[in-house]
């Protein structure tokens, strides 16, 4: 339909725009029910069903909703890496619209993982540390359909980090600094599905750095552009 749906973070809610701005809707509160949210930092549509599957952050849990909120399920709880399908402080949502599975930058846990549309764990990757495929405080996450692999604003190692589907590290690039392939926290990433194009939320550089991806297996096949 073309309406921009935003996780209201800090007013703990969710707000529905159409493609111009104008005001449609809004749902939720803050609390730890069915339906409220602590801090919701992310959202992903389900293209094919409609259904707005946010990430309740502090309250460690996705929750599920059709398109004009109306609550339909919720999984996950507090727990640490150890754990599948528990969450600690995750921020990053998106859904492969292909296959319909669910993947969560689980931030603070420093994982992906990925659960069917109904919440049912699937699979987990990453650890914290520095190396490819482990990750400081992932934020950001997105899927190309075109191939179903996996990026990863990968935000305290300054870092783009590219997966397939099943969690295979593909390439990675980034380093902090201000240059053109220079980062600094970055936290949001999205992907133009016409183009190819990635964009980044280069947060602490107050900046969007736009990449195109030539190369499925090195970082010195992307070129970039503030």
């Amino acid at each position: 339909s073309g309406n921009v749906y935003v996780a209201d973070t800090a007013n703990n809610r969710i707000q529905v725009f159409s493609s111009n701005g104008t005001f449609i809707s809004t749902w939720g509160r803050y609390g730890e029910r069915n339906g409220t949210f602590s801090h919701p930092q992310g959202i992903a549509i389900d293209q094919e069903g409609g259904n707005v599957y946010v990430a309740d952050t502090d309250n460690h849990r996705i929750q599920v909703f059709s398109s004009n909120g109306t609550f339909i399920s919720i999984w996950g709880e507090y727990g640490g890496a150890a754990g599948n399908g528990t969450f600690n402080q995750p921020e990053g949502i998106a859904i492969d619209q292909e296959g319909g599975n669910v993947y969560v930058a689980d931030t603070a846990n420093n994982r992906i993982q990925v659960f069917s549309s109904n919440g049912t764990f699937i699979s987990t990757w990453g650890r914290y540390g520095a190396g490819n495929g482990a990750f400081n405080q992932p934020a950001g996450i997105t899927v190309d359909s075109s191939s179903g692999n996996v990026y990863v604003a990968d935000t305290d190692n300054h870092r783009i980090q590219v997966f397939s589907s099943n969690g295979t590290f593909i390439s990675t690039w980034g380093v902090y600094g201000i240059d053109e392939i220079g980062m600094r926290f970055p936290e949001g990433i999205a992907i133009d599905q016409e183009g190819g194009n990635v964009y980044v939320a280069d947060t602490a550089n107050h900046r969007i750095s736009a990449f195109t991806f030539s190369s499925r297996t090195s970082d010195e096949a992307f070129s970039s552009e503030e």
